[in-house]
């Protein structure tokens, strides 16, 4: 591909864009340590926004951090090599994972209410063992994360506008830790809202524009029918009914389909992001806001694949359309070229921020995860175990700049030796999969033991990468980086990672049951250890009526008694009570809502559409396409709508404080 912009539009982008939303939050964190409670320096509120977050809050973060380079770009890329079901399929992955985590959600605030790293659950329950191996997931997790995003974003911005591919990587991870350094989680989740916000406005763009803009490039659904009926005839998908871009009977398809769910898992139970944001979310509504998230997530990787990635493969008959190489399409940029052509200028400058948004607020999530992984589960364990809350935070944002050289010198070494966007997504799986049973059993199951944990999440990835390997010298004859990615390898070291963690896991559970007691890790925290005067503390008590006890979230009790702590920067979390009945009730619910959704989303949907031998027809296309548009404004409507409606009094509270009003 050419570059559609000069050299300079990249660099305004990244350094201009960048710059204004590092000061943005600058100013965001300023008028909140000012006019609120909450304080950036506080080490509570800048690792889990004080444990405090509403649940619209929650629901565009979560959204938001993961809607990421591979979210935007792989998506699309498979609508481009399998047809409509590619993306469809990659969506299922997100679906699944975040919805489970709705449930496990309300089991973190049950069992580890006061944790903020899901290896310090690991240390309380299984020692140093179990923390370092969970610690090991949670790395090389971040790592692989980190480097999709810098990946992705990265090559689309060398692609639009020809900027170097290492200056990029290196500015869009300098201009994220800026604004993380100095405001913490709840600046992340004010980003989030914001390029959220504008995400789905373009994205919106180019849905309107693919389906009823001009003619000459598809402009509706007859349209894209007739041309890429045209294009199978020439170059049909292996596997695909008819060699079809519009069936979901395809066999690489329903491979694709359980290689993205076991992947998926993998990322959210190994992904200190993810903790995060459930450890920040308030009790009551911390099951529904990650199952909303996962319902309004879902559509964006789906409305890529079925306009820039369907429109790039339709669009690719024209002879003036970009013509791409191997290497570009696995670097996602099928969705690039489609943007491109559909719009021109406007429609490149649109992907470059669009892309350039989602990596810096994905970006930002991974540097604070990383940052109170380093903080908390390496300084404070073991550097400086009587380390006071003010030093921890201070270590913390000394981490996010640790991070973001590390990760940026990381992604430049796997771009160097060729490893590309959709290499990383095949791998994914096969680097944290095996961790999914361990970790989350750790907050669910009592009789998950030591070697269980362990084992499962450490001994199934080197297992896992061993059949991996085998795998790949076994049917491609020689181990290589392309081999290693083909679709049969992957799917191979994907399915080894989860299905040995877990059966290491569970088999030793059952066998040696731990019968651990919750209430050793209930209102714990890893800042209280080696601090004598914990317990002397009356600031991190609180004395509920009890009429106040019905409320389980501590810090609306802390507002009703006017209680002052939030200013002490030594504070720790505060000690709750805890109403079990509210969680486990979550827990319930959201378990059965989760089966339906699945079950709905997984099997009823592609079987019934799948199985026959049904290639979609103009009117059936069309009907997916309204339905594309009206989950869009729903989706708008919850992750960006809402929470200024939910924050309304807050907002208005401090408009007047800043004017001087009363």
């Amino acid at each position: 591909m050419e570059p559609d912009l000069p050299q300079g539009a990249g660099y305004a982008i990244i350094i201009g864009l960048g710059l204004f939303f590092a000061l943005l939050m600058n100013l965001i964190t300023w008028i909140q340590n000012k006019y609120t409670k909450t304080h950036s320096d506080n080490v509570d509120e800048f690792t889990t926004s004080s444990r405090n977050v509403p649940f619209g809050l929650i629901c565009c973060g979560i959204v938001s951090s993961w809607t990421w380079s591979l979210t935007l770009l792989q998506s699309a890329t498979e609508s481009y090599t399998l047809g409509i079901c590619g993306s469809y399929y990659y969506g299922i992955g997100g679906l699944a994972q975040v919805s489970v985590f709705s449930a496990i959600a309300a089991k973190v605030k049950a069992n580890a209410n006061l944790v903020t790293t899901f290896p310090e659950m690991g240390y309380f329950r299984f020692g140093t063992a179990g923390h370092l191996a969970f610690m090991w997931c949670a790395l090389v997790c971040n790592s692989m994360v980190s480097a999709c995003i810098l990946i992705g974003g990265s090559a689309v911005v060398n692609a639009v506008t020809g900027v170097d591919f290492y200056a990029s990587i290196w500015l869009i991870s300098f201009v994220c830790a800026i604004y993380v350094f100095f405001g913490g989680l709840r600046a992340t989740f004010i980003a989030d809202a914001i390029h959220t916000f504008i995400l789905l406005i373009f994205i919106m763009i180019f849905a309107y524009t693919v389906y009823t803009g001009d003619d000459s490039k598809i402009g509706s659904p007859k349209r894209m029918v007739e041309l890429l009926t045209e294009r199978a005839e020439t170059l049909p998908v292996e596997g695909n009914y008819h060699g079809s871009y519009l069936t979901f009977r395809s066999k690489n398809g329903v491979i694709y389909a359980i290689q993205t769910v076991i992947l998926g898992f993998g990322l959210v139970n190994c992904d200190q992001a993810y903790w995060s944001r459930a450890i920040a979310s308030r009790s009551k509504t911390i099951s529904s806001s990650y199952f909303c998230a996962a319902c309004c997530w879902f559509i964006i990787p789906v409305t890529m694949g079925l306009t820039l990635g369907l429109g790039a493969r339709a669009l690719s008959l024209n002879d003036d359309f970009p013509s791409l190489s191997d290497a570009e399409i696995s670097a996602g940029l099928s969705a690039v070229a489609a943007a491109g052509y559909v719009l021109g200028k406007a429609g490149s400058t649109l992907i470059v921020l669009m892309v350039f948004l989602s990596v810096t607020s994905s970006y930002s999530g991974e540097l604070i995860a990383s940052s109170t992984l380093m903080s908390y589960d390496v300084y404070k364990k073991y550097i400086k175990p009587d380390a006071k809350p003010h030093q921890v935070v201070n270590s913390a944002r000394i981490s996010v700049f640790l991070w973001f050289i590390y990760s940026a010198a990381l992604t430049c070494v796997l771009h160097r030796i060729g490893i590309s966007l959709g290499w990383l997504f095949n791998f994914l799986g096969v680097a944290t999969a095996s961790g999914v049973f361990p970790i989350a059993l750790t907050f669910l199951w009592k009789d998950l033991n030591t070697f269980g944990a362990v084992g499962g999440s450490v001994g199934g990835m080197f297992l896992a990468l061993i059949v991996w390997l085998v795998t790949c010298k076994t049917l491609q004859g020689e181990i290589s980086v392309d081999n290693l990615a083909t679709t049969y390898v992957a799917f191979a070291g994907n399915a080894a990672a989860i299905i040995l963690g877990g059966v290491i896991a569970i088999v030793s559970g059952l066998i040696w049951p731990a019968n651990f007691d919750f209430d050793k890790t209930r209102n714990r925290t890893v800042l209280s250890e080696h601090l004598e005067d914990h317990e002397n503390k009356s600031s991190n008590e609180i004395n509920i009526s009890k009429e106040q006890a019905g409320k389980t979230d501590v810090h609306e009790i802390d507002q009703d008694i006017g209680s002052d702590t939030a200013d002490t920067l030594d504070e720790l979390p505060q000690k709750q009570i805890l109403d079990f009945d509210v969680l486990d009730s979550q827990y319930k619910r959201y378990i059965i809502a989760t089966f339906v959704l699945l079950v709905t989303f997984t099997f009823v949907i592609p079987i019934a559409i799948g199985s026959p031998p049904y290639i979609f027809s103009t009117g059936f296309l069309t009907l997916w396409v309204v339905i594309m548009y009206i989950w869009l404004f729903g989706s708008f409507s919850f992750v960006i709508i809402y929470p200024l409606v939910e924050a309304r009094t807050a907002l208005w509270r401090i408009a007047k404080l800043l004017v001087g009003s009363d």
